[in-house]
């Protein structure tokens, strides 16, 4: 999202628009607006054949960047993606500049139209899905062999800083702030190899892609937001309308669009597990991109238009600020809190991989020396954890571990336990922690495999798991 500021000179008489286009041959009188988001998005003629003229103020993006979005179309176009060219202007170049005596440069570049049509969710057919889901395999395919070098594209921890740089003018925003601690580190503990990470194009939804019926195939438009990052961000991003739906209807759509990609190229399950972390990451960024597009806006001087699209880009950050993780905390368990613990539960289906009371682990750390700990979500208490030390070789051991049933699916079973792993790293010698829980646990089995604990013995009863780190000097 651009600066309001930008997007409200920018947009004055259409002036930028028709400076910028007489770089461009183009029919007259056939200039019209379009959008403007991104970027400003005119429409116009050109011996009656419709193009695009994009263009953008200086502030919000470089040549070089814009630069380094073409040479990746100019590649999938020659590797026979189907994507839009963009149209040399008539000095031969893809990117024209503009300098207006008031507010700075501008950059435009122009672009066909492409082919096809536009398909709501609701409009597409079972095939189209899985052929929106191919799509954007084959686009990860190429990326593969993408040199980063070669990409002069932004990646993940790029994004992150940007972040990082605009929240630090909004102090007050603190729950935002531990989200990007959090996903920061939970996305560099992510294989970065060229079979998970590429250039991808961060926003494959269907505002942006086209069906031809004729092909068979979408064509896909708007690689501004092109990004080096895990191909699994890119299929999170394109069904993020889909899993908002969050009904039978939009599962089905979306296994339906994972068909379509798998039939292309490989999807592990352990990747589709990880599409709420690349949301998170999704969400925070949109986050800090609205709070910027509207600093500073000069409310005096701006039309009821733009302040109007304040309001609402401010409404979307509130909703977004809903959904950030709250900090997880580890206190005692003492008299003031107690039986609020005692009264945890797991939910009824998984009381028989989790078959004893909090009560009775609070009973045994009284009289056999385990330390229990609340955790709290912010100011709310949401789940509970049991600690010792084996007194033979001095590791640590968590003997339980729950999420209270009203709480669940919500993240913090995994924040929970990260906060409890610091927590005995930070004050035990020993390098080693060791947990159990029962085969038939499968949640806490892949949970505790996603964070590093290794199986290390298994019978009918139990599965003991180890997480070696190294011992802090």
């Amino acid at each position: 999202m651009m600066s309001l500021n930008n997007m409200v000179r920018g947009l004055e008489n259409d002036s930028v628009a028709k400076q910028m286009l007489q770089y461009w041959a183009h029919d007259t009188d056939t200039l019209k607006f379009w959008r403007a988001s991104s970027n400003f998005i005119y429409l116009f003629e050109q011996n009656g054949v419709r193009q695009f003229l994009r263009f953008i103020h200086e502030e919000d993006n470089t040549p070089e960047n814009i630069q380094a979005e073409l040479d990746f179309m100019q590649y999938l176009i020659a590797g026979g993606y189907p994507t839009v060219a963009p149209i040399p202007s008539n000095n031969g170049n893809l990117i024209e500049t503009i300098c207006t005596a008031n507010h700075g440069r501008y950059y435009g570049v122009v672009f066909e139209k492409a082919k096809g049509v536009y398909l709501s969710l609701d409009g597409m057919s079972d095939q189209q899905l899985k052929n929106w889901g191919s799509s954007l395999a084959s686009m990860h395919i190429l990326s593969e062999s993408y040199p980063f070098g070669a990409a002069k594209r932004g990646n993940w921890q790029d994004a992150l800083k940007f972040v990082s740089s605009v929240l630090q003018r909004h102090p007050c925003e603190k729950s935002a702030q531990h989200e990007l601690q959090q996903i920061h580190l939970q996305l560099s503990k992510l294989p970065a190899d060229a079979e998970h990470i590429g250039l991808i194009h961060y926003d494959f939804e269907t505002d942006n892609i086209f069906y031809d019926e004729e092909e068979s195939r979408f064509y896909a438009i708007d690689f501004d937001d092109a990004m080096i990052h895990w191909y699994a961000m890119d299929i999170a991003s394109a069904i993020t309308d889909l899993v908002e739906q969050n009904d039978a209807n939009a599962q089905h759509k979306i296994e339906g669009f994972l068909a379509g990609y798998r039939s292309i190229r490989p999807l592990n399950e352990s990747w589709v597990q990880l599409f709420p972390l690349f949301q998170r990451f999704s969400d925070l960024y949109v986050f800090a991109r609205l709070l910027r597009s509207v600093e500073d806006m000069d409310i005096q001087r701006s039309p009821e238009w733009a302040i109007e699209l304040k309001d609402k880009l401010l409404k979307v950050c509130c909703r977004i600020r809903e959904r950030f993780q709250p900090m997880i905390k580890l206190r005692p368990v003492d008299q003031n809190n107690w039986y609020a613990c005692s009264q945890l539960e797991v939910s009824d289906e998984q009381k028989q991989a989790f078959p004893v009371p909090a009560v009775y682990w609070l009973a045994e750390s009284a009289f056999c020396k385990f330390t229990p700990l609340a955790l709290y979500a912010e100011d709310q208490l949401v789940g509970f954890a049991v600690c010792t030390v084996d007194p033979d070789d001095g590791s640590d051991w968590i003997m339980a571990y729950m999420i209270d049933h009203r709480f669940q699916s919500r993240g913090f079973g995994r924040l929970g336990m990260e906060e409890l792993i610091r927590c005995i790293r930070d004050k035990s010698p020993c390098n080693k922690i060791r947990l159990g829980h029962r085969p038939e646990n499968e949640r806490a089995s892949r949970l505790y495999a996603s964070l590093g604990f290794a199986e290390v013995s298994r019978d009918e009863r139990e599965v003991v798991r180890e997480l070696n780190f190294p011992q802090m000097s």
